[in-house]
């Protein structure tokens, strides 16, 4: 998650979640019962957005003007900090086993790159990296990485801040889901717990977590003919037998592809719980709007997170 750190002790309730089509923005409530105060969609007006050298989307100041005015109008004009959450697909997220850990500072950054370009051979241009240390389980060190096109980011801080909104929270929709439900997750868990997202494009990404630190991450496309039940089971085996993890307690899943079986959910131990009001602690309407645009939960968690 790229974070540029808000002004204490203030966290600003608003999320613009953007989408290959368009743009939704949320404005959070954090009093009880915890929710949605407002919700928008506005489409592209253009259309959907041009592609740089490297093939990222660049956000331009017009696609996300309608939303930003209309945003502005809805809080009495009291919008000038924002979190923005981005799809999967505009990134790339993936473990990575060094001999070390990184240092802090562009020496660890490097670091890592180094090691992505070998792992992402067809990789190029200038890329923004941030990355998570992940819990020393076995003699493998690793890092939980997010790496985006440095075009596009600086293309959405520019869109929004040419409008007057800073960005103060950039994220990918999984690490945005985890990061800021993690800790109601663990609480409610009680033990080592499992979190899946399918984005709106199909892709399945697969968390299993100790409290709030993820020990396992694994990120697929779902493809026609994919076995994905069989790669559930491999990686819950990895967990037990290399990761020495005692069982998985709970399992979440938050699916932005309802309408279409999601499968591999059977190879888990326990119930696959769905993300929901009731789980989260918010309000009634809270899934009625999820269901509408599931984008937003992911634009919840990082008003959470930011928090």
């Amino acid at each position: 998650m790229i974070k540029l750190p808000f002004l204490a002790p203030v966290v600003p309730p608003h999320v613009f979640c953007l989408q290959p089509e368009g743009v939704t923005y949320a404005r959070v409530r954090f009093e009880e019962p915890a929710g949605f105060e407002e919700v928008r969609h506005f489409r592209y007006p253009g259309g959907p957005p041009a592609h740089g050298s490297g093939g990222a989307p660049l956000l331009s100041r017009e696609a996300v003007a309608e939303a930003v005015k209309a945003a502005r109008a809805l809080s009495g004009g009291r919008l000038s900090r924002a979190s923005v959450v981005y799809p999967d697909a505009w990134a790339r997220i993936l473990p990575v086993e060094l001999e070390t850990l990184p240092p802090d500072g562009e020496a660890g950054q490097q670091m890592v790159l180094w090691k992505l370009k070998k792992l992402l051979p067809g990789s190029s241009g200038d890329l923004a990296v941030v990355w998570e240390p992940m819990p020393e389980l076995t003699e493998e060190k690793r890092v939980l990485v997010a790496v985006t096109p440095r075009e596009m980011i600086q293309a959405i801080e520019s869109a929004f801040g040419e409008l007057g909104v800073r960005v103060g929270c950039l994220t990918p929709a999984t690490l945005a889901l985890f990061e800021g439900l993690s800790p109601i997750l663990s609480a409610a868990s009680g033990g080592d717990y499992a979190l899946l997202h399918r984005s709106g494009d199909g892709a399945l990404s697969f968390f299993i977590a100790r409290g709030t630190r993820p020990i396992f991450f694994r990120h697929r496309p779902i493809e026609s003919g994919d076995d994905h039940e069989r790669e559930a089971r491999l990686s819950l085996s990895y967990y037990a037998e290399k990761l020495k993890g005692p069982g998985l307690t709970a399992v979440y899943v938050h699916d932005e592809v309802p309408d279409k079986e999601l499968h591999g959910v059977g190879a888990f131990p326990v119930p696959v719980v769905p993300l929901s009001a009731r789980v989260l602690q918010a309000a009634p309407d809270f899934d009625e709007r999820v269901s509408a645009r599931p984008e937003l939960l992911a634009g919840y968690a990082a008003v959470l997170g930011a928090a």
